[in-house]
């Protein structure tokens, strides 16, 4: 059977779309997850407390700003205008990034570049409504998170040998390079709803703010309407404390608790991204079927299982600890995306997502930084340090399901 034109033009932006979640995972697993942190603490004996405290820095600024220019981006119609922006950032400043040996200024680079990282990601997420069709929210957005993870997959192993051979600075370089490569159909094919242009005088405009925290306030205390958006974020935050010590220290647990080396690692990490590319597809068509609120309380108890486990059990169960972990990590993300647009206003998502992405950027603050006072006061217990620290964040998720059954289920499927 032959497409039309427009269901072929409806999915080729989707895979322009979808390409984007393939490009931010090169930063995100080589610049986050992996080899910075490892750069740090490994080659420049760094305590892992100070990637935490710049982390924490870099999304501060990006939650401050977030709920404001995604508000912006509602008002005047240009949430691609931003993506652009901000995905350039991230990308000279990880270039730049990959020519500093000095540790200061390299965390200085590395804030900046996850600044611009973490801000496109609010406008990436705001346009899945000009791609969508109402009815497939979780399947589309499952489709950018399987792009995602084969971004993982790939940087994985296009870096691997980069990083043998030559080692973390030119992993960096070649990550920007990829970034940017794979952000480019996204960033051109995508159209912003206005053409209208954004001059820069306009965000010095008083009047600019005035209206934009007249509908934050509405938004998060006025509108009845979104009492469910309300206890989601609450939900979101515990959540997302986890799920961000998991993404930042992960390299280093399974290297201190289970005593990989660095091509297990990637090993490691490579199989459990396998497990988050199938869970990113069928869980956008199971949460489609069953109900968001459902399928996330569903996911953020794998989570508590998989913490449990990985708490206590020693190699060479770190296959199946690697296996839950990447599940959880891919269902995460994409009935999260889909549960928020199904609950609030198409009108309003650039603001929605703005909100959302604060609480996930506090929760990155939040849970890295527990993470690593925890270590912190433990690191003379070794190895027994990083296994409490995983066993106290099942706290997390368990208060994260509570405010998850205060969604209103009508709402939610």
């Amino acid at each position: 059977m032959r497409l039309s034109p427009a269901k072929l033009r409806g999915n080729f932006l989707i895979l322009s779309w979808a390409l984007y979640d393939l490009a931010n995972q090169f930063f995100a697993l080589n610049v986050v997850s992996l080899y910075f942190p490892r750069w740090l603490t490994t080659e420049k004996q760094s305590p892992e407390v100070f990637y935490s405290i710049f982390f924490g820095i870099s999304m501060f600024f990006v939650a401050v700003s977030a709920p404001v220019l995604g508000t912006i981006s509602d008002i005047k119609g240009r949430r691609k205008t931003f993506l652009v922006y901000f995905t350039l950032i991230s990308v000279v400043f990880t270039m730049a990034l990959g020519f500093s040996s000095n540790v200061f200024l390299a965390l200085i680079l590395f804030a900046i570049a996850n600044f611009g990282c973490q801000g496109a990601v609010v406008f990436y997420n705001a346009l899945i409504v000009k791609v969508a069709p109402k009815d497939k929210l979780g399947f589309v957005s499952g489709i950018g998170r399987m792009f995602g993870y084969i971004g993982a997959i790939a940087a994985l192993y296009f870096t691997k040998p980069v990083i043998l051979k030559m080692g973390y600075q030119a992993t960096f370089r070649i990550t920007a390079l990829f970034f940017l490569v794979f952000s480019l159909p996204c960033m051109i094919f995508m159209k912003d709803e206005s053409k209208e242009k954004l001059n820069l005088s306009y965000f010095f405009d008083r009047k600019v703010y005035v209206q934009v925290f007249q509908r934050l306030k509405k938004t998060l205390f006025d509108n009845y309407r979104l009492k469910d958006f309300r206890n989601f974020l609450k939900a979101a935050f515990f959540g997302l404390c986890v799920v961000n010590a998991t993404i930042l220290f992960m390299s280093v647990y399974v290297g201190k608790v289970f005593g990989l080396t660095e091509a297990g690692i990637i090993d490691l990490v490579a199989f459990s991204t396998l497990f988050a590319i199938l869970a990113s597809f069928l869980s956008g068509i199971i949460s489609d079927r069953l109900g968001y609120k459902k399928s996330l309380i569903g996911v953020f108890m794998l989570w508590i299982t998989c913490l449990l486990l990985g708490a206590i059990l020693k190699a060479p169960f770190h296959w199946l600890i690697g296996a839950l972990a990447g599940a959880s990590l891919g269902s995460t993300w994409v009935i999260s995306r889909a549960l928020v647009i199904k609950i609030v206003p198409k009108e309003e998502i650039g603001e929605i997502f703005g909100l959302f992405n604060l609480v996930g950027y506090f929760s990155a603050i939040a849970g890295p930084l527990l993470w690593g006072i925890i270590i912190w006061f433990s690191s003379s217990l070794e190895g027994f340090g990083y296994r409490l620290a995983c066993l106290s964040s099942i706290v997390f998720m368990v208060i994260g399901i509570i405010f998850l059954l205060r969604i209103d289920k009508g709402n939610a499927t």
